[in-house]
């Protein structure tokens, strides 16, 4: 079984020099993913609008209706800006139609503004998991802070994901986006991870992928020792730099394969640690 924990549907635009324009998928084209790859459920976010976005996702209530046609393989979660006056009235009306966790959290907030809270201490009340996007001065930013924040929700699951979140990898930390160079000293996330039950992380992206390809000895080290907080994704229908797709491109999953680990970490990684997270919400 494997669970993609990290696609959407909609339009994203190309980010690379090689591939002009916006590629768009509906519901079909997410299944013909599934299907083409062996993959069993795929956690579906939604994702803000807002301007200078490369990508444009359908709305939480869309998404909802869309799930409803995917046979129980479509996941929906919902996106929320803790800046609008109705985002806690929001988050109640979508579990009602039946919205599973909080995602694509990509929020131009830092984690622990007074905001941002507002909506953890809803997705508490509602045993709601949430997908973060973090990037520097940006989005979801300054880790420094997370801890408190995972302290004070200790009953929150936490998916963090993005760029924000995986240069941190190493201690060295560069100020580019998707940094290169072997692992030679831990990051801050290894001591989150550590620390925190209710912290996971996905390997969607170029974020992801980057973080792990760039020293494959020290990812499997990292992927054995984090086995039960480790989520794989893929961020279809977005493109890679190469200008081919992720998740028809398998490139995360032939990472995992190429690492040659064991099936019991493997297992935990594609499915097991997913199945964990998607108990439906309860009050």
């Amino acid at each position: 079984m494997v669970v993609d924990f990290h696609v959407h549907i909609g339009w994203v635009e190309s980010i690379s020099r090689d591939f002009k324009g916006r590629v768009y998928v509906d519901l079909e084209d997410l299944l013909a993913y599934m299907d083409e790859n062996d993959i069993d459920w795929a956690v579906t976010l939604s994702c803000p609008k807002e301007r200078g976005l490369l990508s444009n996702f359908i709305s939480n209530e869309d998404l909802i209706h869309v799930a409803e046609k995917g046979d129980g393989r479509i996941i929906p979660f919902c996106s929320i800006d803790p800046r609008s006056f109705n985002a806690l009235k929001r988050i109640e009306k979508l579990v009602e139609l039946g919205c599973r966790g909080i995602g694509e959290f990509k929020v131009p907030l830092k984690v622990d503004d007074v905001r941002v809270i507002r909506v953890l201490e809803k997705a508490e009340e509602y045993g709601l998991p949430l997908l973060f996007h973090m990037e520097e001065k940006r989005y979801f930013y300054d880790i420094h802070s997370l801890d408190k924040v995972l302290d004070r929700f200790r009953n929150v699951k936490f998916i963090a994901h993005g760029p924000g979140w995986w240069m941190h990898i190493t201690g060295k930390v560069s100020t580019e986006l998707y940094p290169k160079g072997r692992i030679k000293s831990e990051g801050k996330i290894q001591g989150l991870l550590r620390k925190h039950d209710n912290l996971y992380a996905d390997i969607s992206a170029t974020s992801g992928l980057n973080a792990l390809k760039r020293d494959r000895v020290y990812a499997k080290t990292f992927l054995t020792e984090f086995s039960d907080k480790i989520l794989f994704g893929t961020d279809f229908p977005c493109l890679s730099l190469d200008g081919s797709q992720y998740g028809p491109n398998r490139a995360h999953m032939k990472l995992l394969e190429s690492l040659e680990l064991p099936d019991k970490i493997l297992e935990r990684v594609l499915h097991l640690n997913a199945e964990k997270l998607l108990s439906k919400p309860e009050r």
